[in-house]
């Protein structure tokens, strides 16, 4: 337990660290020194992630799995082949997931320190470590983004194809190239009866998604075996997963605060492409309200994780106000986020913990589960 508080702080403190650094001096040197440091230590886990062992059996026995992507599929196959260690799969995975998301932050990378450290509170890295393929999808979609900023159809549709050789779910994610450009009412008033709205709909949406758990399952590619369908109905969510606990309110009243500043953060930040994340980040946080905590959780993780970009543009541009008045709740919202953080590897989110390093022969194995 004691190795995963020391790996997480330390690359929280060395991500937010080296982020300053190039949003400060803009050399070249510390994306790479991020993206290395990064997929080294996260790339060698061993066991940590609950589905970690499923790629692992994957990459060693490929023929057991006949149905994943083919993208995906081959390149297992492939560094199978040539005789590579399994834990290339999560060095390469690590590598694109932080690859895109420091590449989606250059045109605005004032924010990536900021970024980093949502990507830790926010528990978006513990989700990457667990579903390993549909993170890397998103990433992969997060940085396509751009290309409907600068209404280019063929680099964004190409990362999209990218994206769903990874996990085929990312094919939809084609349409907002169409979309996300249309002009919608942004009136903080309708905004906030719509965030709130979501709460009462979310009340009603759960149980209707448990009675058609079959139907529902299959259409987001969870309903393909009676084990996966024994194992979504075993999921509680009428208890703690959707009670309102300390860590909902605390992102409930930042998403209140976004709303509040939506207008001024537009206005600065406009040339970004600020407003094509807002809407997907305003997509995820309506989905969050009304089926967090159920088994489509996994549709919104192509939409949740925009709080990364939109929270860190909200607190850069609070964090320029000298004033206590403004200093003092963001240094309070940062201690308690980083508790809860730190909470979350004590309680295994995910199985973030206990962290291991993954053994590469210098050491006697105790890794070798399919051997």
């Amino acid at each position: 337990m004691f190795l995963a508080y020391y790996v997480y702080n330390a690359l929280l403190i060395v991500l937010v660290f080296l982020g300053y650094q190039y949003a400060m001096t803009g050399k070249r040197v510390f994306p790479y020194m991020i993206i290395t440091i990064f997929t080294l230590v996260i790339g060698l886990r061993y066991n940590v992630g609950d589905d970690y062992p499923s790629y692992m059996a994957f990459f060693s026995k490929p023929q057991l799995f006949p149905d994943m992507e083919y993208g995906f599929t081959n390149v297992c196959k492939f560094f199978h082949h040539i005789g590579f260690h399994y834990s290339t799969i999560f060095l390469l995975a690590a590598c694109i997931e932080i690859l895109f998301f420091v590449r989606t932050f250059l045109k605005f990378k004032f924010t990536l320190p900021w970024a980093f450290f949502f990507l830790f509170t926010t528990l978006e890295l513990f989700i990457w470590n667990n579903a390993l393929r549909q993170s890397v999808a998103f990433c992969i979609f997060m940085y396509a983004i751009r290309y409907i900023h600068e209404r280019r159809f063929i680099p964004y549709a190409f990362f999209i194809v990218l994206a769903a050789s990874v996990h085929k779910t990312a094919y939809p994610l084609g349409v907002f190239y169409f979309i996300l450009n249309f002009k919608v009412k942004d009136d903080k008033w309708v905004q906030y009866a719509l965030f709130f709205g979501t709460f009462v709909a979310g009340a009603v949406l759960k149980d209707f998604l448990f009675a058609n758990l079959g139907t529902l399952a299959g259409a987001i590619g969870f309903g393909g075996s009676a084990n996966n369908m024994e194992y979504l109905k075993t999921l509680d969510w009428s208890n703690s997963k959707n009670s309102m606990g300390i860590a909902t309110f605390i992102w409930m009243m930042l998403d209140i605060t976004v709303i509040w500043m939506y207008d001024k953060l537009k206005r600065l930040y406009g040339h970004t492409g600020f407003e094509l994340y807002y809407k997907l980040y305003f997509i995820g946080i309506m989905l969050q309200n009304c089926i967090g905590g159920t088994y489509l959780d996994r549709v919104n993780m192509y939409f949740l994780p925009f709080r990364i970009v939109i929270y860190s543009f909200l607190m850069y541009e609070l964090a320029k106000n000298k004033d206590v008045l403004y200093r003092v709740p963001i240094m309070f919202f940062c201690g308690l986020t980083y508790a809860l953080c730190m909470w979350a590897v004590y309680n295994h989110a995910a199985t973030c913990s206990p962290y291991e390093f993954v053994d590469l022969n210098f050491f006697p194995s105790q890794q070798n589960f399919f051997d």
